[in-house]
């Protein structure tokens, strides 16, 4: 009888672990699981910010940018109605990046294909208009740039 119950302890501890073991795993698998897909925020934030450093490496490389500040980057979709609305985007095609730098009250826009700045202009924000209402906004002027090969 006493082997029988030794065996059955045997079996019983291998249970136990094995429980243990799935019970772990799935809350692994949950917390992977909730990171990575309920709050892919937290992961895309990462992986913008460290592709607005290089775009705004390369950027530098063409262009002296100002510091102090993150610029707010966004990408064309829509050139042609950007285009149809604002002068400042003449150039510009789906794929290119805006960068504004609001302190600086500066926008560029960018070609990642061609690697090349395709405008600069100054940006007027809704405070500073009220602030100097005398001042009208000024067209934004082309840049050209080449790159080295």
């Amino acid at each position: 009888m006493e082997e029988i119950i030794k065996v059955k302890g045997k079996k019983l501890s291998v249970l136990v672990w094995f429980i243990i073991g799935v019970l772990v795993g799935a809350g692994a698998l949950f917390a992977w699981n909730y990171y990575m897909v309920k709050n892919p925020a937290a992961v895309a934030t990462q992986m913008e910010q460290a592709q607005i450093k290089e775009l705004v490496a390369k950027v530098g490389k063409l262009i002296i940018l100002p510091t102090g500040e993150e610029p707010v980057v966004a990408t064309i979709n829509d050139a042609a109605a950007l285009i149809k609305d604002q002068v400042f985007y003449k150039g510009a095609k789906n794929g290119d990046v805006v960068l504004v730098y609001q302190k600086a009250s500066k926008a560029i826009v960018y070609s990642v294909e061609k690697n090349v700045i395709v405008n600069v202009g100054p940006i007027y924000l809704q405070d500073q208009q009220a602030q100097t209402p005398a001042v009208k906004p000024v067209a934004a002027t082309t840049t050209a740039t080449t790159t080295k090969k």
